[in-house]
């Protein structure tokens, strides 16, 4: 699914759903195919944290295998996810890896059993209903910097920016009272 208005009227069924676990679950992972479809990106290289209700942490809400790592403190200085929550704008770097920022979860293996750091990487705030719900970070990761792809370009950070500023209501509809991780 390429097309916006069709993710959206997708997702407009999905929060209609009774059991709202699974409709959680099921607006995540449509939202990160999305960006997977649209960026050619592979799904490590999706990134969503969703705040608690206090909006003091940051969870991972996807990748799958990262959602029992840890949280993010908002107050984090290293976490460029937390900047983005505190700031509220957008980031595009293609030399990540040259930027201070917090790097424990780029150690834990990929599904594919691989580290893969981040190369490259572009994040937007997730807003809805005037409020700040989380972020979403986009990245190319692999072994090497030579093997991460084409850098990203400021038309699609501009895409993520935009999008996410309608999808973040779905997210917010869902989301469970005071995210943290692991649901189940």
């Amino acid at each position: 699914m390429k097309n916006l208005n069709d993710l959206i009227a997708l997702l407009k069924v999905e929060i209609a759903r009774p059991e709202k676990e699974v409709a959680f679950h099921k607006v995540i992972e449509e939202i990160a195919q999305f960006y997977m479809e649209n960026l050619g990106l592979k799904e490590e290289e999706i990134a969503i944290f969703l705040a608690n209700d206090e909006k003091t942490i940051l969870s991972f809400a996807h990748p799958a295998y990262l959602i029992n790592s840890g949280m993010i403190p908002i107050n984090s200085t290293e976490a460029t996810a937390a900047a983005i929550f505190r700031r509220g704008g957008g980031v595009l770097d293609n030399n990540f890896q040259q930027q201070r920022h917090l790097s424990v979860f780029e150690i834990i293996p990929t599904p594919d059993k691989v580290v893969k750091p981040l190369w490259k990487m572009m994040g937007a705030l997730i807003p809805a209903e005037g409020e700040k719900v989380g972020v979403i970070e986009l990245s190319r990761r692999a072994p090497v910097y030579e093997d991460a792809g084409e850098d990203f370009m400021r038309e699609e950070l501009e895409f993520l920016a935009g999008s996410i500023l309608k999808l973040g209501f779905f997210i917010k509809k869902v989301m469970p009272s005071n995210f943290r991780g692991k649901i189940t």
